[in-house]
C-alpha cells in the first residue's frame, strides 16, 4: 500500500537531554558580549569617614610636627635628612619618604640628637645670656667669623659688667681683694650662665693672685674666640656620631669634616712655620721649620722616641725578671654610638668620647689606688685609641714581678667590670669588656705587642700591608683618621706608667758637656750618659729604677720665672736646665742657654729664583730676574727691574719703560749684527709678543719664552709665586686674582645659603609679626 505524505517530512527529533550546561556562545566583537551587571557604589558611613579623615589629619599632624622637630636641629643635619626624603619621594613616593621622616628620623634620630644638644645649648634665658642665647645655640652652624663676632660681643658684656663691679666698690671704699672678689663672683655667674667652666686651680680658697689671672681672661676676646671654637667643634663631631656619620659605614673614627679640618690646620701650620724663623739676642736666625721637624713635634721623631722608651722598659723586666701582661679595656655599651657593625645602639646614653676616656681615666684611678693599698707597683704604658664610631678603648703594656701577676689581673678586672655588670653573661662579653694576653718571648718581644697599635696612632709607618680592625681599611690610610680624632676630642694617646720623667731626659741630651756632668756625681753622670745615646734602660736605673718616686730622682728640672708676665699677668716659669739633687738647686746646669724669639723671614730669604722652582715672592711682586743678573756680570742698578711699581710716580714710570726699550732695542742690533734672526711662530703676531715681553719685564721682572707667550695667549694661567697672570690678544698682561681655596669656598657657600644672622631673624620676625598684626586689623574693621 502506497502512502502519499503530499511532500511533507517527519519532523527532527529533540536532541538528547544533556546534563552539562552549553558551552558559552563566542561572540563576533568584545563590546557585544555579556557582561556583569555594574553593582551600586557603596556608601561609606558617617563613622568610616570621619575615621577616615581622623587618620588623614593625624598623618599630616604627624608630619608637620616632625618638620618642627627637624627645624631644631643644626643646618648640615637638616640638609643631610632632607636629601634623603628628596630621594625617596623620587624613587619611592611621598608616602614613603614621609614614613621616614616620621619613623626613622622621629623615633630613632631625634632621640639621639636631643642626647647631645642638651648638653651644650643653653636651655634657660636669664639676664646673663639673653642677649647671646640664640647666637650660643646655632654654634655648629656659625662659621668662624661669626664665632669671632660673638667672643667679641661676650666680652664686652663682661668688661661693662666688671665696670660696674668697679664703680659701686668704689663707692664702697672696698679693699682690693674684696673688689677683685666680687668681680671673680660676676664673671662666674656669667660664665656658668653661658655653659663654661673656669680655669681654676685646685685650690679651696683663692688670693687675688689667683683671681686676677681668671678675671683678665673672661673679659679677654681671644680667650672666648678659643673657648667658643671649640665648643662649636666638639659640638658639631658630637652630632655627626649621634647621627651615625662616624662610623665604618661612612667615615671611620672621625667625621670627614674633622679630618678635613686636621689637615687643612695642618697644611696652615707647616705654611706658617715656613714662613717664620727664630732669632736670639745678637740677631742669629735659624729656621724655624727645620727646627720644628728636629724635634718630637716631628711625628716620626715622637714614634722612634716612644719605641726607644718601650724598649728600656723592656730591657729593665728582662734583666730584673719580671713578668709582662698585655691588657685591654673597653667602656660599656651604654658609652658606644654604634655596634660593631655600624648600626645605631640603642643603649647609648649621649657620652662623647671625652667623656668615656673621663671614665676609663676613673677606672685606673681606682686600679692604681688599689694596688697601692695592696703595695704592688707596675711600670709600662697605656695607649689610648678608638673604636669606629669614636669610642675611646685602652690598650696597656705592662711589667711587674711574677708573684704579682695574678693580684694585678684580678684588680683590674674587677675594676673593669664593674660597671652594668649585667651585661657580662658570658665569656664573649668578658672578653670584649676585658682582655689580658700574658707576653710570650717565644711569640715576640714586648715592644712588638705595642708596636702596632703606636704607628697606628701616629703616622702608620711600617703598616702597609695590615688591615685595620675596625673599618676594614688599610692601617695606614687610618692613621690621619686616628690623629685627627685625638685633635678633635683633645685625648691623650700615650702615657707612660712608672719610670722617670722624660722631661729630664730631653734636657740631658742637649748637653754636650761631658765633663761638668762628670764633675757633679756619678749618678748625674751615668743618667747623662746614658740620655745622650739614647739608653732609656740605663737612663731609668740611673734616675732610680722604674718604681722611682718623684722626690726621689738623682736629676731633676730647674725652672726659672721670666721677667715677663703673661697676657693675663702670670708669672710665666719656664725648664732652663738640669740639677743634681745632690748638690741641690742652687747649682744648676743650663742647658738653654739661648733665649729665642719667633720672627718673621726677611724678604731676601724669600726671594724667588726663577731658574729652580717655584717660591712664593715676598712682596706683590717678584723681585729676581733669575741667575747671573747683577753687577758682577756687568749690569749696572739701572739695569735692574723695580720691584714695587706702585710706588713709582708718573715720571719714573716713563723713565722705566724708556729704559726698557732702549735695552731691548741694544738687544735686537746686537742679533743684527751677529746675524741672529727671532722666529715667531705664523699663529703669533711678532708685535704682539714683544708687547707682551715688555709688560713682563715691566710688571713681574721676568723674561717670556715663545711657548710661554703662546700659552698666555690661549687663556692659560701662568704663577709666579703666589701671583697668577693671563694674557690677552692685544699683548697685555693682567692680574687673575688667586683661586679660593676649598675651605674659603665652603665659607662662601655655607655663608650665602647658611642659616641668617641675629638681625636678619629678628627682622624678618619683625615683619612677619607686623604683617600678621595688620590683617588682623583690617579682619576686625
Amino acid at each position: 500500500m502506497m502512502h502519499d505524505n503530499r511532500g511533507r517530512k517527519a519532523p527532527t527529533p529533540p536532541p538528547a537531554f544533556r546534563d552539562t550546561k552549553p558551552a558559552e556562545p563566542e561572540w563576533a566583537y568584545a563590546w557585544n558580549a555579556e557582561r556583569e551587571a555594574v553593582r551600586p557604589a557603596e556608601i561609606p558611613t558617617y563613622a568610616e569617614k570621619h575615621a577616615s579623615e581622623h587618620q588623614m589629619y593625624a598623618q599630616l599632624a604627624e608630619t608637620a610636627r616632625a618638620y618642627d622637630m627637624l627645624d631644631q636641629q643644626p643646618d648640615f643635619i637638616q640638609r643631610v635628612v632632607m636629601g634623603t626624603i628628596t630621594s625617596l619621594e623620587r624613587s619611592n613616593g611621598v608616602k614613603r619618604a614621609n614614613m621616614y621622616l616620621t619613623k626613622n628620623f622621629v623615633e630613632r634620630i631625634f632621640p639621639r640628637l636631643h642626647l647631645v644638644n642638651r648638653q651644650y645649648r643653653l636651655e634657660k634665658q636669664t639676664a646673663d645670656n639673653i642677649n647671646f642665647h640664640w647666637m650660643y645655640n646655632k654654634l655648629p652652624d656659625l662659621s668662624t667669623k661669626k664665632i669671632d663676632a660673638l667672643a667679641e660681643e661676650i666680652a664686652q658684656f663682661i668688661a661693662l659688667e666688671l665696670s660696674k663691679v668697679s664703680t659701686e666698690a668704689e663707692e664702697q671704699s672696698l679693699s682690693d681683694f674684696k673688689t677683685a672678689a666680687a668681680m671673680f663672683s660676676r664673671v662666674k655667674s656669667i660664665a656658668r650662665e653661658l655653659g663654661q667652666d673656669l680655669p681654676l686651680k685646685d685650690k679651696k680658697k683663692l688670693s687675688l693672685d689667683d683671681m686676677t689671672p681668671i678675671i683678665a681672661r673672661l673679659y679677654s676676646p681671644d680667650w672666648w674666640k678659643r673657648k667658643l671654637r671649640r665648643q662649636a667643634a666638639i659640638w658639631r663631631e658630637h652630632l655627626y656620631i649621634a647621627f651615625g656619620q662616624v662610623s665604618k659605614k661612612t667615615s671611620a673614627y672621625a667625621s670627614r669634616k674633622a679630618i678635613l679640618e686636621w689637615k687643612e690646620q695642618r697644611r696652615r701650620t707647616r705654611e706658617f712655620l715656613k714662613s717664620m724663623e727664630l732669632e736670639d739676642e745678637e740677631g742669629n736666625r735659624i729656621s724655624l721649620i727645620d727646627k720644628y721637624d728636629a724635634s718630637v713635634s716631628n711625628p716620626a721623631i715622637r714614634r722612634c722616641e716612644l719605641m726607644t722608651r718601650i724598649r728600656g722598659f723592656e730591657n729593665i723586666c728582662e734583666a730584673l725578671g719580671y713578668a709582662g701582661e698585655f691588657y685591654t679595656i673597653t667602656a660599656p655599651s651604654r658609652y658606644h654610638a654604634t655596634n660593631v657593625h655600624g648600626h645605631r645602639n640603642p643603649k647609648w646614653d649621649g657620652t662623647s668620647p671625652s667623656g668615656t676616656q673621663k671614665y676609663l681615666c676613673n677606672i685606673w684611678a681606682k686600679i692604681r689606688a688599689k694596688l697601692a693599698r695592696k703595695e704592688i707597683s707596675i711600670f709600662g704604658i697605656r695607649v689610648a685609641e678608638p673604636h669606629q664610631d669614636g669610642t675611646p678603648h685602652w690598650h696597656m703594656l705592662m711589667f711587674m714581678k711574677p708573684e704579682h701577676v695574678e693580684t694585678v689581673r684580678q684588680v683590674i678586672a674587677d675594676y673593669a667590670m664593674e660597671e652594668d655588670a649585667y651585661e657580662l653573661r658570658n665569656d664573649r662579653a668578658r672578653k670584649a669588656r676585658f682582655h689580658v694576653e700574658p707576653i710570650d718571648p717565644d711569640k715576640g718581644s714586648a715592644t712588638g705587642y705595642i708596636a702596632k697599635y703606636i704607628s697606628k696612632n701616629i703616622d702608620g709607618f711600617a703598616l702597609d700591608d695590615e688591615t685595620d680592625d675596625e673599618s676594614g681599611k688599610p692601617l695606614r690610610e687610618m692613621a690621619a683618621s686616628v690623629s685627627a680624632w685625638a685633635a678633635r676630642w683633645r685625648i691623650r694617646q700615650f702615657q707612660f706608667i712608672g719610670g722617670a720623667p722624660v722631661t729630664v731626659y730631653r734636657e740631658l741630651r742637649k748637653l754636650d758637656d761631658s765633663d761638668t756632668a762628670q764633675g757633679l756625681s756619678v749618678e748625674f753622670a751615668t743618667a747623662h750618659f746614658a740620655a745622650y745615646w739614647s739608653d732609656w734602660a740605663g737612663y731609668t736605673n740611673a734616675q732610680g729604677g722604674p718604681f722611682v718616686k718623684r722626690n726621689a730622682l738623682a736629676v731633676k728640672n730647674w725652672y726659672e720665672s721670666s721677667e715677663k708676665l703673661s697676657a693675663f699677668g702670670e708669672e710665666v716659669v719656664r725648664i732652663r736646665g738640669v740639677y743634681d739633687t745632690q748638690v741641690g738647686s742652687g747649682c744648676p746646669i743650663i742647658t738653654r742657654l739661648v733665649e729665642w724669639k719667633i720672627v718673621p723671614k726677611r724678604a731676601v730669604d724669600l726671594a724667588v729664583d726663577l731658574s729652580g722652582a717655584n717660591a712664593t715672592p715676598w712682596s706683590s711682586v717678584n723681585n729676581c730676574t733669575g741667575p747671573g743678573i747683577g753687577p758682577q756680570d756687568g749690569r749696572t742698578e739701572n739695569d735692574m727691574p723695580v720691584s714695587n711699581l706702585e710706588k713709582l710716580t708718573p715720571k719714573e714710570r716713563r723713565k722705566l719703560v724708556k729704559r726698557v726699550r732702549e735695552q731691548e732695542s741694544q738687544r735686537r742690533q746686537q742679533r743684527r749684527s751677529l746675524g741672529i734672526k727671532r722666529r715667531f711662530d705664523p699663529g703669533v703676531k711678532p708685535e704682539i709678543a714683544e708687547k707682551m715681553r715688555d709688560s713682563a719685564r715691566i710688571t713681574l721682572g721676568i723674561e717670556l719664552s715663545l711657548n710661554e707667550i703662546k700659552s698666555l695667549l690661549t687663556g692659560q694661567v701662568m704663577h709666579v709665586g703666589d701671583i697668577g697672570f693671563r694674557g690677552q690678544s692685544d699683548g697685555e698682561i693682567y692680574h687673575v686674582p688667586a683661586a679660593p681655596s676649598p675651605l674659603k669656598k665652603f665659607m662662601k657657600l655655607k655663608q650665602k645659603y647658611g642659616p641668617k644672622d641675629e638681625t636678619e631673624q629678628q627682622e624678618m620676625l619683625r615683619r612677619h609679626l607686623q604683617k600678621n598684626s595688620q590683617s588682623e586689623f583690617k579682619g576686625g574693621q
